[in-house]
């Protein structure tokens, strides 16, 4: 029998209730770790670990790395903290999970790569994004070259998140702005459309790096032109191409006039798509008859429907938070502490997704202009 992971949290917000959820209940995880202790600089957010059974909740994060017993850490700080953060747990000998942006410039990501590999900790990004049934499943058409050489992809993430700058979350215009982190970085260094994309075109368990990028931002979506979330963009798209040539359109918003939030995921090879419009909702599928041309001058082959039946022949349906990605992604960050392996989304994998996002905003800010993205391999 597996003991019980010994687990801090590091920031108490809704990412860290969903993760603690996660946990305690799911079927795949539950039994399989415990919280001991707790970490927020918000007296409020210290406030509620403090009701939690069994959990000491600590008044800096150097108290908090000094837990007795603690083997591994979430951290669900905001992302301004997550590279000081990670590097000192896993120079301390702690096992990470961390959410995204794993960092936000090259040479903090450097770090986290360095103290991962000093450490022999296993550092586990949390793009969860990757882990939805759609993505794996095009994942899986892609590198198993069901679709013959990956040509393109297209991914979304097109979520308004105005309401992180109204005071109370909600109102018009005229409520109060309150800062958010959000800002301190554009649309595109979030990585929730980079690392699904890379994911499709060539694999969960080998994500297809990014090599350049041309990239375009705007205020567009902002009331009057003046985006609150400024000095960030309110809406930026990507191209990004590979090493063999393969081309990426990624697009993010942070203010966008669609509910609910729309993300999709899109792979085309030589000899067919796969295309996924709305998350959770079916998908299609071509697969070409070679290169023959019909009567009709379509290329022949066969399309069929993806529903959830179909994806469960390739990808086991897994209920939870965010249609199950959420606990297949702890169970593997777990599941590679325990066996002593490597997870799918370690630091060089994560690198690869915000090297991209940075890559993107430099090309952005720059008028679209063409920039080489530094890869990392093993």
């Amino acid at each position: 029998m597996i003991r019980p992971l010994k687990i801090g949290l590091v920031g108490n917000g809704l990412n860290a209730t969903e993760h603690r959820s996660e946990l305690e209940s799911h079927p795949l995880l539950n039994n399989r770790a415990k919280i001991i202790a707790g970490f927020d600089p918000d007296p409020e957010a210290r406030e509620r670990l403090s009701k939690m059974e069994g959990v000491k909740v600590a008044s800096s994060f150097e108290e908090f790395l000094s837990t007795p017993n603690m083997e591994a850490i979430i951290i669900s700080s905001p992302p301004q903290y997550h590279a000081e953060q990670a590097v000192a747990a896993l120079e301390a000998g702690f096992h990470v999970f961390s959410e995204i942006p794993m960092a936000l410039n090259k040479k903090d990501i450097e770090k986290i790569i360095d103290a991962e590999n000093a450490s022999g900790k296993v550092y586990q990004l949390g793009e969860n994004y990757c882990f939805f049934p759609e993505v794996l499943y095009a994942g899986h058409l892609a590198s198993s070259g069901k679709l013959g050489p990956v040509v393109y992809a297209e991914a979304e993430y097109l979520h308004d998140v105005t309401y992180r700058w109204r005071k109370g979350f909600h109102g018009d215009v005229n409520t109060p702005r309150i800062d958010s982190w959000y800002q301190l970085f554009d649309p595109m260094m979030y990585a929730h459309s980079i690392g699904p994309a890379q994911a499709a075109m060539g694999g969960i368990d080998n994500p297809m790096p990014f090599v350049e990028v041309v990239s375009f931002a705007n205020d567009n979506g902002g009331y009057h032109g003046k985006p609150i979330c400024s000095p960030a963009k309110a809406f930026q798209v990507a191209l990004f191409k590979t090493e063999k040539e393969a081309i990426a359109k990624c697009a993010n918003a942070y203010v966008f006039a669609r509910e609910p939030t729309r993300i999709i995921i899109q792979v085309t090879g030589e000899l067919g798509t796969y295309e996924c419009y709305e998350l959770s909702r079916p998908g299609r599928l071509f697969l070409a008859d070679d290169h023959v041309i019909t009567r009709s001058r379509h290329r022949k082959g066969k399309t069929k429907k993806i529903d959830e039946e179909q994806l469960s022949d390739v990808i086991p349906i897994i209920k939870g938070l965010y249609w199950g990605a959420n606990a297949r992604i702890l169970h593997d960050w777990l599941e590679a502490i325990e066996k002593n392996k490597i997870p799918k989304l370690h630091a060089k994998i994560g690198a690869n997704f915000c090297m991209a996002g940075i890559a993107a905003s430099e090309s952005a800010r720059k008028g679209g202009k063409l920039v080489k993205i530094k890869t990392f391999t093993d």
